[in-house]
């Protein structure tokens, strides 16, 4: 208790000190907090500028929404029917269920009835590459398979096309503007 009282007089006399020898020194001491911050000064960084843009421009809508969902894919090399895929494959209707990975059909099986009872979809890493590349050709080869039209689309909007030999002799393609 006495060391607080003598910590507050030590106190009290320092301030009475730099009182005495400047006099102004409450009016510089608060002229000095009002200054504004030094990042405020000059220029705007140019996070600042696309900050104050978007929230200029990006405004909550009139209505709110209960969901949306949003994807891009621009790698399209089979369009197939999901059900006739999955009948193709002679894979017994069953129970959704999600998963991360794949590494069966019926994983893909079940992972597509998950996503499809929501009316969405996903994609998925299949880990195993014979089981995915027999579905593949499954895919390619299920009648109504659209894999030219879809590549033909997909590049005419693009500028250039290249023809790569993959590792196992098969051929992929790619597109760049």
């Amino acid at each position: 208790m006495w060391r607080k009282a003598a910590g507050a007089a030590l106190l009290a006399l320092a301030v009475g000190y730099f009182y005495h020898t400047n006099p102004e020194l409450p009016e510089q001491v608060l002229q000095y907090l009002s200054l504004p911050h030094p990042s405020t000064q000059g220029d705007p960084t140019f996070e600042q500028v696309i900050s104050t843009a978007w929230e200029t421009l990006i405004t909550a809508p009139a209505s709110q929404w209960g969901r949306v969902a949003v994807g891009v894919n621009a790698c399209v090399d089979v369009v197939v029917s999901g059900i006739g895929l999955l009948q193709a494959l002679a894979v017994d209707p069953g129970l959704g269920r999600d998963h991360e990975v794949l590494h069966s059909k019926e994983d893909l099986k079940e992972a597509f009835i998950h996503y499809m009872e929501r009316g969405s979809a996903a994609e998925r890493f299949f880990t195993d590459k014979e089981v995915f590349q027999r579905i593949a050709r499954a895919a390619a080869e299920y009648p109504g398979a659209q894999a030219t039209i879809c590549w033909r689309k997909c590049c005419s909007h693009w500028t250039e096309t290249c023809h790569i030999p993959s590792a196992d002799g098969s051929a992929m393609w790619a597109c760049w503007a």
